[in-house]
C-alpha cells in the first residue's frame, strides 16, 4: 500500500504528458554456434516472443544467429532508441554461462577455448549485469528481462580446467526498477524438450510463457509465479528439476497486455507541445530546486529560443550565486572500493544474528532485507535512514547492539472485526515511509499516516520531501489498493498492490511515477 501511496505523490508533481512513455523490446535467439554445441529452437523462442509483444503494441528489435558484433548493434541500437521513463523489455535465449559469479550471454562465434581461459571468454561475450546498466543509464523507468539461457555449460567439454559451473546461471542483484526472470533456477539445467520425439518448436519455458505474454489483466507477478509453477510441474513429468528463478526489484505493477485496472492517461492529440512544455515548467517552478530546473533545461535544449525556456534560464541564473573563488581544498583521501555485496551479504548476517528476519544472506538486498533494516531502526531508534542499508556505517551499527535486537515479528493480520474483514480485509491502519521515482528524473521520499473509516477504505495524510502535504484516500480489494490524493493544486490517482504479509506494497500513478512504501508501525 505505501508503494501505492508514494506512486500517487509522485504522480502529484509530474505532468500527465509525462506519462506517455514507448514500450521497446530487444529480442536475440543463437542456434547457430560455431564452435560450442548447437541450439534447436532459441530463434524459433524469440522469433515467438518478438510477434506476441509487436501484438501488444511493442517496437521490437529482433536479432537472431547473432555475432558479437551484431548483438554489441543491436544493444546499441536497442538503448540509443530509449529515453526517460521508457519501458524496456529484454528477450535472450541461446547459450550463457556464469563465471566468477557473473552471467555471460554467448554470441554464435563464440571461440571454445583450449583451457581454462576465463577472462577471454568475459571479453567476447555480453555480461548480463552491464547489459542491465546499459539500460538503466537510458532513464528508462521499467526493465523487464527474459533471460532462456540455462542450458548445459557449452565449454565444459573443452581440454582443460572447465570454465564456468556446470550447467545454468547464477544469482544476479537487479538494478531498481527492473525485474529479471532466468528459464530455470541459479545452477539448474533448462529444457528444450521433454522428450527426443516431442514436435513442439519452443524450449518448455518459452512455450509455456507465450501465451501468458498476451493475457490481459495479467500483472508480472501473478504472471511469473503461474509460469513457475507449470514449468516445474512439467518438468518433474520427466524426473527434472527446472523452477524458474526471478528477482524482483520493480516499483509498482507490470502488464504485458492492456489491463482494465491500469491507469491509462489520454494525452489529447489537438494539445499543442507548447501546453505540453508549459506543463513541464510549472512544475520544475513548483518543485523550486536547481535539480528540478536543470532538468527542465535538458530536456527542452533544442528549444531555447522560446519564452518558456527563457523563463526558466532567468530562474537558473537568479538561483546562481554570485562568483567567488573556490577555497582550496584538500583532496580526499583514496578509499579502496568495498565489495558491495559482500557488505550487503554480511548486514544480512548481522539483521538475522539480531532476529530481526533479513532471510537468506545473499547479498541481494530485496525487500525483505529492506524490511529487516527498517525494523532494526525503529525498534533500536538508530540514527540511520533507510538509504544507509549496504554502507559500512549500518553494517557496524548492527553489530554493536548485538544478538536479539529486534523485537518478535508479527505479522500484519487482517481486522476481523466485520465480515468483509473475515473474507481477507488488511488494515494498513498507521505509520509508513516511501520512496519514489518519476519523469524528469525527480526522486522523493516521504511519510504517510493512515486510519480506518471502512471496512476496506482508510484515510490519511502524505508528506513529501519537495516540502508538499496531501490529503489520501485508499481503498482496499483484497491486496489491490486504489488511490486518490488531494494536493494543493491538483488531483492524482495510483494502483498497487499490498505485500502479503502487508507490510509493504508498490504503485504506479496515471503520471508516470512508481512508488515503494512499507510500515513502520
Amino acid at each position: 500500500m505505501i508503494r501505492l501511496i508514494m506512486s500517487v505523490l509522485v504522480l502529484a508533481l509530474v505532468p500527465l504528458s509525462a506519462a506517455a512513455e514507448r514500450r521497446i523490446a530487444l529480442i536475440i535467439g543463437n542456434d547457430a554456434y560455431e564452435e560450442v554445441p548447437r541450439l534447436d529452437k532459441a530463434v524459433a523462442d524469440a522469433t515467438g516472443i518478438a510477434a506476441t509483444l509487436t501484438a501488444q503494441g511493442f517496437e521490437t528489435i529482433t536479432a537472431t544467429d547473432s555475432s558479437r558484433r551484431q548483438m554489441n548493434r543491436s544493444i546499441s541500437e536497442f538503448t540509443g532508441q530509449l529515453q526517460a521513463g521508457d519501458t524496456a523489455v529484454l528477450f535472450f535465449a541461446g547459450h550463457g554461462v556464469e563465471i566468477d559469479g557473473e552471467n555471460y550471454l554467448l554470441p554464435t562465434d563464440i571461440v571454445a577455448p583450449t583451457s581454462g581461459e576465463r577472462d577471454f571468454i568475459k571479453s567476447e561475450s555480453i555480461a548480463l549485469s552491464a547489459l542491465l546498466d546499459r539500460v538503466r543509464a537510458t532513464g528508462a523507468r521499467t526493465t523487464i528481462a527474459i533471460i532462456d539461457a540455462c542450458r548445459n555449460n557449452p565449454f565444459q567439454s573443452t581440454t582443460g580446467r572447465s570454465i564456468g559451473g556446470t550447467r545454468g546461471l547464477g544469482r544476479i542483484t537487479a538494478p531498481q526498477g527492473t525485474f529479471v526472470i532466468f528459464s530455470a533456477g541459479a545452477g539448474q539445467l533448462a529444457l528444450d524438450e521433454l522428450t527426443e520425439n516431442e514436435d513442439a518448436e519452443n524450449s518448455v519455458f518459452t512455450r509455456l510463457l507465450l501465451p501468458r505474454l498476451a493475457q490481459p489483466d495479467l500483472e508480472l507477478r501473478t504472471l511469473v509465479a503461474d509460469l513457475r509453477t507449470e514449468v516445474r510441474d512439467l518438468a518433474r513429468s520427466v524426473n527434472h528439476q527446472q523452477f524458474p528463478a526471478y528477482y524482483d526489484e520493480l516499483l509498482g505493477d507490470f502488464y504485458f497486455a492492456s489491463a482494465s485496472s491500469t491507469v491509462q492517461v489520454t494525452i489529447n492529440p489537438d494539445t499543442g507541445t507548447a501546453d505540453t512544455m508549459r506543463a513541464d515548467f510549472d512544475l520544475a517552478r513548483s518543485i523550486g530546486t536547481p535539480e528540478a530546473i536543470e532538468a527542465f533545461l535538458d530536456r527542452y535544449a533544442d528549444r531555447e529560443d522560446e519564452f518558456t525556456y527563457r523563463m526558466a534560464l532567468q530562474l537558473r541564473e537568479k538561483d546562481e550565486p554570485a562568483a567567488r573563488p573556490e577555497p582550496q581544498q584538500k583532496p580526499e583521501p583514496v578509499t579502496p572500493k568495498t565489495d558491495q555485496r559482500a557488505i550487503i551479504r554480511e548486514t544480512q548476517t548481522a539483521l538475522n544474528a539480531a532476529k530481526c528476519s533479513a532471510g537468506t544472506a545473499d547479498g541481494v538486498a530485496g525487500p525483505r532485507t529492506r524490511r529487516a533494516f527498517q525494523r532494526f531502526i525503529t525498534d533500536t531508534g538508530a540514527t540511520l535512514r533507510a538509504s544507509d542499508l549496504g554502507t559500512e556505517k549500518a553494517l557496524q551499527a548492527i553489530r554493536q547492539r548485538g544478538s536479539q535486537t529486534c523485537s518478535a515479528t508479527i505479522a500484519v493480520q487482517p481486522d476481523v472485526s466485520t465480515p468483509q474483514a473475515k473474507q481477507g480485509g488488511f488494515n494498513i491502519a498507521g505509520n509508513w515511509q516511501f520512496s519514489a521515482s518519476c519523469p524528469l528524473f525527480i526522486k522523493t521520499t516521504g511519510s504517510a499516516r493512515y486510519t480506518r473509516t471502512g471496512p476496506n477504505s482508510f484515510s490519511g495524510t502524505v508528506n513529501d520531501s519537495l516540502g508538499q502535504t496531501a490529503s489520501t484516500h485508499v481503498t482496499l480489494s483484497g491486496r489491490k489498493m486504489k488511490f486518490v490524493m488531494n494536493w494543493a493544486s491538483v488531483t492524482t490517482y495510483a494502483t498497487g498492490t499490498l505485500a502479503a504479509d502487508g507490510r509493504s506494497y508498490s504503485n504506479v500513478a496515471s503520471n508516470g511515477c512508481t512508488a515503494t512504501a512499507w510500515r513502520i508501525n
